[in-house]
């Protein structure tokens, strides 16, 4: 992916977001109380993610959680509602691994980060590298993940 591309849909995926956030009146100084920062969160979902969880992942995320992968968007009850781990262990997946995370925004009520992330197969070798904007949320002075927008090719599995 060219760099022009990566940098217009951070863009256009923070406009988003902040356009949603300003019509709910929820733009504050900082996301919430908990110790932890929106980087933490990000890695804690990752490492639930690899540890194959989807319990953990679904008490992660608010409802309806969605995903958006190029120009699909799906909405689940959960994070790990969205993930079928068997179809992806398939593809050659066995854990994934952050190369790179930004955080683009943090507020009282949510928080964007940028994720640079490789899928690893069995040789711990890159099988297949993305770019993912998480979007973190307010609920009840904890955080928790509404949704991702990744960019196109990436599977999650087939539905269950």
């Amino acid at each position: 992916m060219e760099k022009s591309d990566t940098w217009l849909f951070i863009v256009v995926t923070i406009s988003l977001v902040k356009s949603i956030m300003s019509e709910t009146g929820n733009l504050f100084n900082r996301m919430s109380d908990s110790e932890e920062t929106p980087t933490q969160f990000i890695n804690r979902a990752f490492s639930y993610f690899n540890k194959k969880s989807n319990a953990q992942l679904n008490g992660l995320s608010s409802r309806p959680f969605f995903i958006a992968v190029g120009t699909n968007t799906r909405l689940f009850d959960g994070y790990g509602d969205a993930i079928n781990f068997d179809e992806i262990k398939k593809d050659g997946w066995v854990s994934t691994q952050i190369n790179q995370m930004k955080l683009i925004y943090e507020e009282k009520q949510s928080a964007l980060i940028s994720v640079n992330f490789s899928r690893m197969n069995t040789s711990g070798i890159e099988h297949f590298a993305s770019l993912g904007q998480y979007l973190l949320v307010g609920d009840n002075r904890l955080s928790k993940l509404k949704g991702v927008f990744l960019l196109g090719g990436l599977s999650l599995g087939e539905e269950k």
